[in-house]
């Protein structure tokens, strides 16, 4: 990104060199941050250059606010100290926002606290994009994609030695629950290892994904469409008679299912079967295997579980190549 001055402010408060007022040009590029640098200047009208402080709620508005989102904080928490274990020689601090860029919970250690009292990184305090520009935790939110933001990427000066990692994170209805973000004061530090950091916080985000999703469907079948590629798994609950219930994010993406469509409690291997798309034919074999295993190969039981004759799936696994 080189749309602005290679001049940046060090920290939040008087710019290092005297600039222009006013939004700067974004230059156009593809990427997460590219797009969130476009709605920056074009539709929040943001000047970069204007120093900039989180609104901070007090502790009954934080009460009030982070209410709904009390499941998601309860499961993630484990993540979050796990996580915090693996990054911190990375100089790494753990934060969890809600849907509206609220930060809900931290893990830092004392070498943060300087930094996090700068920059309100602290619960309450609010970073949706539209006031604070871009930045991990309110641009997850807005589009929903993983992004890593180096030295110089966040919209504005006064954050741009602001490294910062974020994966939204998916509940049991495929909406986007928050999202959690690793972020240090440390500028391109960790941008060697940038795409390790990355993954190994999205697989973060998918296992509390998961257990949002099991809490949700609990005591019924929960099979796998296939191999997670990005922030969410492909997911879906089914019930006793082999009918759809519930569908991940990414499950949602594969199959194309609405919530009124799931409301339906469709067959799964009924929609496979009646897909054009190849990934159907791949996610069918994946669903015989993992409900095969759920039964213990048992290929009764799992003819029953996936709703269809244990004749249709006896003919499925021979032409799979099932045992």
């Amino acid at each position: 990104m080189r749309g602005r001055s290679a001049k940046m402010k060090s920290a939040c408060g008087k710019d290092t060199a005297p600039r222009p007022p006013g939004p700067v040009p974004v230059v156009p590029g593809a990427g997460e941050v590219a797009k969130s640098w476009q709605r920056c200047s074009r539709s929040y009208q943001l000047d970069p250059a204007q120093g900039w402080t989180a609104d901070v709620l007090s502790g009954a508005e934080f009460r009030h606010a982070s209410g709904p989102s009390g499941a998601f904080l309860k499961t993630a928490m484990p993540e979050m100290g796990r996580l915090f274990t693996l990054v911190q020689g990375l100089g790494l601090m753990v934060l969890l926002a809600d849907p509206d860029a609220m930060i809900l919970a931290r893990c830092i250690d004392e070498a943060h606290r300087p930094v996090c009292r700068r920059l309100q990184l602290r619960e309450g305090a609010l970073w949706n994009e539209r006031v604070a520009g871009t930045n991990g935790i309110g641009t997850a939110v807005q589009d929903g994609c993983p992004l890593f933001l180096g030295e110089g990427e966040h919209w504005r000066f006064c954050f741009s030695l602001l490294a910062s990692y974020a994966v939204p994170i998916f509940d049991g209805r495929g909406r986007v629950a928050g999202a959690i973000n690793l972020a240090a004061f440390n500028g391109d530090t960790t941008r060697p290892v940038a795409s390790l950091v990355l993954d190994t916080l999205m697989q973060a985000g998918r296992r509390i994904e998961e257990q949002l999703f099991r809490a949700r469907h609990e005591g019924q079948q929960v099979l796998t469409l296939g191999v997670a590629a990005g922030c969410s798994a492909p997911l879906v609950a089914l019930n006793a008679d082999g009918e759809v219930t519930g569908a991940t994010y990414a499950a949602r993406a594969l199959t194309g299912w609405t919530d009124d469509m799931i409301r339906t409690h469709p067959n799964l291997l009924t929609r496979l079967e009646a897909g054009d798309e190849i990934s159907f034919q791949r996610a069918e074999e994946h669903v015989i295997r993992a409900a095969l295993s759920l039964a213990q190969g048992n290929a009764s039981v799992t003819a029953r579980n996936l709703g269809i004759g244990r004749a249709t799936l006896y003919r499925k696994m021979k032409a799979m190549g099932i045992r």
